[in-house]
């Protein structure tokens, strides 16, 4: 065995005139790496392009070489007879190729024959990505030759090597063919290593024309802009690395949205950020308001809904509203990321508490006949006189606090959705798990809002030692220049700057943080309630990674409790 591998990792960004290639053909007895075996190895070393050396050994495969084999490349059995087993080639091709990096025309075919072979030995295999020309030439050429076949791409350069299947002069053309792919190449922006390879790899038809754009932008942590012709934002998007992501959307994407956009594409525009929180909350902030056309979030904020309900009026009701009034009185819940998800928390609620449903207006002596659901005890019937609103109040009241402390609601949930699965009404169980969750959910994430933003100044420490500052729930920067500063957040949160705070919460979620100075409510949650929220949001995670179940006790359909 080797004491260390032939080809080291090499840094990303390493200029392509720094990095030594070795281009590598193979001729072999037929196209399988398992069954077949190499008759002829050639190989040939550049680096910033110098020819440093030169590899070319026949090999005796010891089987037959198939007669068309021998016709297409003129290695036959008389011509291999006396030369060495693979078992003794493979060493000095391997003391040849260290350090360098593996390139082949159809790279995937020699490339697996030699780790093949490798493995046989004991050797450990060839580290890759190999660098595959065929591949290359589909990015830098296509469509300028009819097709990217080693001798199409040979005359296409006017390489001074002609390829005629056999090993050395075949590397050595390939070589040529290397060298003038990397100059066109460089043109278009594949400049170090990282971009080869991200060029080599990239799906999709490239959009090489506009590459020059990422140019300017640093490696470095941030968020993205690309821009149309009149200077409007097209798409925003975030990235540990700006230019090496912002590159591989023009090596190439199947996607067609992608495709249209490049297409309207005129400037891109990097804006640096010092960590991951930073770079998320930019991100929402610029695409709450610019609304990209491509940004699949760009709208999706006016699809935000909150449960409002009003304690002046005389029978308060659940409403689902699209825009919250901070200061007005009235107690809220979320916003929901649409309408459906607020519907199912509302039904959870009115499950539990007996308010009335129907949407027309009371005041205080207003009657009309009542619905089936006063019958049925679901509604305490204002409508006819039943209660008043002082009896009501207590209704209204108790739905406020149970928002606040909501263990014994979630509980009744639970215990009703248990009841119809012993029931086997499997179906309606199901609904009352999903108004569960939906309320379990939405009260969790007001209560990690209303501390975060009720702690006013607030100022945490990240377990690497970086600083972050919140002024009522708001990152006091996110990314380079005071102009982006956003205004300190209220509840409930505005639907247009949801998308941040949930940012936030999500990655303070994943996140050890300390808490350095507070000048408001310190960051806490009540205790009230927040067992039974955990609870049902962990058994809700489990049924999603559970695989399904059969119907036989409806566990597979409704699993929740415990």
């Amino acid at each position: 065995m080797l004491a260390e591998p032939i080809q080291t990792t090499l840094d990303q960004g390493i200029p392509l005139d720094e990095v030594t290639f070795c281009v590598v053909d193979l001729e072999t007895t037929g196209g399988s790496p398992r069954d077949c075996k190499i008759t002829e190895v050639g190989a040939v070393k550049y680096r910033g392009g110098e020819r440093l050396g030169s590899f070319q050994a026949l090999v005796d495969p010891e089987v037959p070489i198939p007669p068309f084999i021998a016709h297409l490349t003129g290695i036959s059995d008389h011509l291999v007879a006396g030369h060495p087993p693979i078992e003794e080639v493979m060493p000095a091709f391997l003391e040849f190729a260290r350090g360098a990096v593996f390139v082949a025309h159809n790279a995937g075919f020699d490339f697996s024959f030699v780790n093949v072979n490798l493995g046989r030995l004991d050797y450990a295999p060839i580290p890759g990505p190999p660098v595959c020309t065929a591949k290359l030439a589909r990015r830098v050429v296509w469509p300028d030759v009819p097709n990217v076949k080693l001798q199409t791409l040979a005359k296409y350069f006017r390489t001074r090597v002609t390829p005629i299947h056999r090993a050395l002069d075949d590397a050595e053309a390939c070589a040529e063919v290397l060298h003038g792919l990397l100059d066109l190449g460089g043109r278009l922006g594949i400049l170090t290593l990282g971009d080869l390879r991200e060029a080599i790899t990239a799906r999709g038809r490239p959009h090489f024309g506009k590459i020059a754009l990422a140019d300017a932008l640093p490696h470095a942590p941030g968020v993205y802009l690309f821009k149309g012709r009149d200077g409007r934002i097209l798409y925003v998007g975030k990235s540990k690395d700006l230019r090496a992501r912002v590159k591989s959307y023009f090596y190439g994407d199947s996607r067609k949205k992608i495709a249209d956009m490049l297409g309207e594409v005129a400037t891109v525009e990097g804006l640096t950020c010092d960590g991951e929180l930073e770079a998320l909350v930019l991100e929402a902030r610029l695409i709450g308001r610019h609304e990209p056309p491509y940004n699949r979030r760009g709208k999706t904020w006016r699809r935000g809904a909150y449960l409002k309900i009003d304690p002046s009026e005389p029978y308060p009701r659940l409403k689902l509203v699209h825009r919250a009034k901070p200061g007005d009185g009235c107690a809220y819940l979320g916003p929901f990321g649409n309408s459906a998800g607020a519907r199912l928390a509302k039904e959870a609620l009115e499950e539990v508490v007996p308010i009335r449903r129907c949407t027309t207006a009371m005041r205080a002596g207003t009657r009309f006949a009542p619905c089936a659901l006063a019958d049925m005890g679901k509604c305490p019937a204002p409508c006819d006189g039943r209660v008043d609103p002082s009896g009501y109040r207590e209704l209204s009241e108790q739905l406020t606090a149970g928002l606040r402390a909501p263990a014994q609601m979630l509980a009744a949930l639970q215990a009703r959705m248990d009841e119809l699965a012993a029931q086997e009404r499997y179906e309606e169980a199901a609904l009352v798990r999903d108004r569960l969750r939906a309320l379990a959910g939405a009260l969790e994430r007001a209560r990690r809002d209303r501390w975060l933003v009720r702690a006013g100044a607030l100022e945490l420490e990240t377990h690497d030692g970086v600083r972050l500052r919140f002024d009522r729930g708001a990152l006091t920067r996110a990314g380079e220049g005071c102009a982006r500063q956003e205004d300190p957040l209220s509840l409930p949160c505005p639907r247009e700057r949801a998308d941040e705070l949930t940012a936030v919460r999500g990655w303070l979620a994943r996140h050890r943080v300390r808490v350095i100075a507070v000048d408001g409510h310190a960051p806490s949650e009540p205790v009230d309630g927040g067992a039974a929220i955990a609870r049902v949001l962990a058994q809700a995670r489990t049924a999603e990674l559970a695989p399904p179940a059969g119907r036989g006790r409806g566990t597979g359909e409704i699993e929740l409790g415990g």
